[in-house]
């Protein structure tokens, strides 16, 4: 099994390579420093598994995972040296991890169960991260990427997200950027203080509304401070004036 191997620590990486080279069934090829370097990897030349840390500096083990385009991703084992939280997460959704600091048992055991999960390794990382979504509290940035560039957004400065069927458009600084992530699944990271979905397809930054008219049927046109005009439909009326304390 190909193996890839992440973590910020030089012993750490040492430890891993030492445990897996004393079983044959894996492969290493190539070890990560860091976050960015890991996503270049796993795309240039992706593996079967990659052990992957997860407190690391810019970009942590769960920022490699979000921004990770691959349908079929390889298998992750994680490793953790006091996020609680994450490791009931891991047990939770049935992802595999590593407790540091670990011996040869545990590790051994860590193998055993990667090379019996035979399941949709997708499906589980996307659970994984929308388990922990809420602990984190509301989302703050989000890694945009864009060809080969990792392009970070601060969420408090985007105005407006669009739907486009399982994407969305974020409008940033009077650019937009597209993101693999349905609406629905991005709006449960949002501040709900701070981002209201107006519409089926749209969501919009209460801070960046400049004025608001009623337009046709129980809906209002939404006026943008940079212009843009979005529908305000009767199905999210009520919330969006709860929101204000009004009508």
């Amino acid at each position: 099994m190909r193996t890839l191997i992440v973590d910020d620590e030089q012993p750490a990486r040492n430890k891993l390579r030492r445990f897996l080279g004393e079983d044959p069934r894996f492969q290493i090829i190539g070890e990560a420093e860091n976050g960015l370097e890991a996503l270049e990897k796993i795309e240039a030349d992706p593996p079967d598994l990659v052990f992957l840390d997860i407190q690391m500096p810019g970009l942590n083990g769960f920022e490699v995972l979000e921004a990770l385009p691959l349908e079929k991703p390889p298998k992750f084992v994680f490793a953790t040296a006091y996020d609680q939280y994450a490791v009931r997460a891991f047990e939770v959704q049935a992802v595999d991890y590593l407790l540091k600091p670990y011996d040869r048992a545990r590790f051994q055991q860590t193998l055993a169960a990667v090379l019996s999960r035979d399941s949709d390794e997708r499906a589980h990382l996307d659970k994984l991260l929308r388990h922990l979504a809420p602990q984190g509290g509301a989302l703050k940035r989000l890694l945009i990427r864009q060809g080969k560039r990792l392009i970070p957004l601060t969420m408090a400065e985007v105005s407006h997200i669009q739907a486009e069927e399982k994407y969305v458009r974020l409008f940033h600084g009077g650019q937009s950027y597209l993101h693999r992530e349905p609406i629905s699944a991005l709006e449960q990271k949002l501040d709900p203080t701070v981002f209201l979905r107006v519409h089926r397809g749209d969501i919009v930054n209460l801070g960046f509304i400049q004025t608001l008219e009623p337009w046709t049927k129980g809906a209002y046109r939404i006026t943008l401070s940079d212009g843009k005009q979005i529908t305000l439909s009767k199905s999210y009326r009520d919330t969006f004036f709860n929101a204000f304390g009004s009508r």
